[in-house]
């Protein structure tokens, strides 16, 4: 890209995207908003802050060869970068579908022989980008069904240390 190019950090964020992956035609025209009875609140920087702090670096990338740690630098240059793609997620109720991608390895279970397939259990890498975009909205599902729906019992365990999430 070069450097005289102008727009709002969103717009540059899509370009980004069309860069990393242009085999996916840009579906902005095409999606409709959802009607829902609740309407979220924006992300905030803060919220974003904290999950980025918190994603480990030796964590192995997805398809897409973005590392945790590339992902924390470009952070730390452009914070607002992502609170704008997230919120732009939010806005539209899209989960956008190159983040939905992931990189299938079979993984050789350890005592199996290696010519049974059986001996193999899949392992799926997904982008970084998903991951956060994931915990975002697994925390305000989370605080949503803590706060608004906490007189409703449920034989679910909502603790904070349950399965929230798609990946560890």
């Amino acid at each position: 890209m070069k450097n005289s190019e102008k727009g709002t950090p969103t717009e540059f964020g899509l370009k980004i995207l069309q860069k990393l992956y242009p085999k996916i035609a840009p579906r902005a025209a095409q999606i409709q908003l959802h009607q829902t009875l609740l309407e979220e609140e924006e992300f905030s920087q803060q919220e974003i802050d904290d999950i980025v702090k918190k994603i480990p670096n030796g964590k192995s990338p997805g398809y897409d060869f973005n590392a945790n740690i590339i992902v924390k630098v470009i952070f730390n240059s452009f914070p607002s970068l992502l609170l704008d793609f997230f919120n732009k997620c939010l806005e539209l109720k899209c989960f956008p579908d190159p983040l939905k991608i992931g990189l299938v390895i079979p993984f050789h279970k350890t005592g199996k022989e290696e010519q049974n397939i059986k001996s193999y259990r899949p392992i799926s890498f997904l982008p970084t980008l998903c991951k956060l975009l994931e915990k975002h909205l697994l925390q305000r599902f989370y605080f949503q069904l803590k706060t608004k729906y906490s007189n409703i019992h449920c034989s679910m365990d909502l603790e904070m240390g349950s399965q929230l999430t798609t990946h560890s």
